[in-house]
């Protein structure tokens, strides 16, 4: 009887591994909205659906397999990108529901609320990290669906260097904490606290990039409770502290 042949790529062996995910891989090629991939230990990718292949600007899958975030993404892009990841290749941490910002080279950015899962074979261990990222619309987009939110939601965006508290809105909605909630998340796929925070970076980035003013100024300009909490949050949702994010455009 002839023998199957032995997976050569990496590709094929973490396949090999974790069958589940070339399954995956095809059935998120039908998703459009939905970014889907997976690396290896050394940061390469080893699959991905079309939708991301058309985020990074690739013709086909075969241009993007065995390369890093580094070889295919702006500089800015691929530095996040690998931050976020350490957590997961590090302690096999789950990262569910992370907000998280890009930066194109001209300055727009956009939004994805990510999930990223360590891939373990039989014996345990980490082989890969598997991840997804949907792209957020604004709120603008979905004025039609808000209803009587679209104020509430308007407070969110335009006010949020204030102290702003999460109950006291919902109170003016006419709605219970957790209607609230719900409510925002259906229709925005972000909780009212992620509006409110996704809204106080986007702030502090503009601040960044454009103006030579202090980390602790822009902290208490955008509403964050001090220069720690500043930094901590910015680095969950960029992979990058202010400082290094600052760079990155001043240079």
């Amino acid at each position: 009887m002839k023998q199957a042949s032995r997976p050569t790529s990496q590709r094929e062996i973490i396949f090999s591994k974790a069958p589940g995910l070339e399954a995956s891989e095809v059935l998120f090629d039908s998703i459009s909205d939905v970014l889907f991939c997976v690396k290896d230990r050394n940061r390469r990718y080893v699959a991905a659906n079309e939708a991301f292949i058309r985020r990074a600007g690739l013709l086909n899958r075969n241009e993007l397999l065995g390369r890093t975030a580094r070889e295919v993404f702006p500089a800015i892009l691929a530095a996040g990108y690998e931050q976020q990841d350490e957590d997961v290749f590090a302690k096999g941490v789950t990262v569910r529901d992370r907000l998280e910002m890009i930066t194109q080279t001209g300055g727009n950015v956009g939004w994805f609320v990510s999930q990223k899962v360590a891939v373990k074979a039989e014996n345990g261990e980490v082989i890969a990290l598997a991840g997804i990222s949907r792209d957020l619309d604004t709120p603008a987009k979905h004025g039609h669906e808000l209803g009587g939110l679209a104020q509430i939601l308007d407070t969110l965006h335009q006010d949020c260097a204030k102290p702003l508290r999460i109950e006291k809105l919902a109170r003016r909605a006419g709605l219970s904490w957790s209607q609230f909630q719900r409510r925002v998340r259906a229709i925005t796929g972000l909780t009212p606290r992620q509006l409110l925070t996704k809204s106080r970076i986007e702030l502090a980035a503009e601040a960044l990039r454009n103006t030579t003013e202090a980390l602790s100024m822009i902290a208490f300009d955008c509403g964050f409770y001090d220069q720690a909490a500043f930094s901590r949050q910015f680095r969950s949702a960029t992979g990058l502290t202010p400082g290094e994010y600052r760079r990155a455009f001043k240079g």
